[in-house]
């Protein structure tokens, strides 16, 4: 599920995300651990490579969970760069 929080300043935003891992075996953990993959990586796992295969499900935007929003990230440029009538009206409330 994503949500979008709205604040007063419209670069700011954030995305929920949820992730479910696989049950996996310690045989399972130790042979992700020894490919180094994840050692880079702050949650210690790259969905995007070889640890996809500690996933179960991703509900949200899984360029969220990959570190970059890439479609939140084009709405907020949009909108800071063409801002509407209706932002100006509420940022003077």
């Amino acid at each position: 599920m994503t949500r979008q929080v709205r604040f007063s300043n419209p670069s700011l935003a954030h995305r929920w995300q949820s992730l479910t891992h696989q049950t996996v075996t310690n045989e399972l953990i130790t042979a992700y651990v020894k490919t180094r993959e994840g050692a880079d990586k702050a949650g210690g796992y790259g969905i995007q490579g070889i640890g996809s295969i500690l996933v179960e499900r991703i509900e949200g935007d899984y360029n969220n969970v990959v570190g970059l929003p890439l479609r939140a990230t084009l709405q907020l440029i949009e909108k800071i760069m063409n801002p509407s009538d209706d932002d100006e009206e509420e940022e003077e409330e």
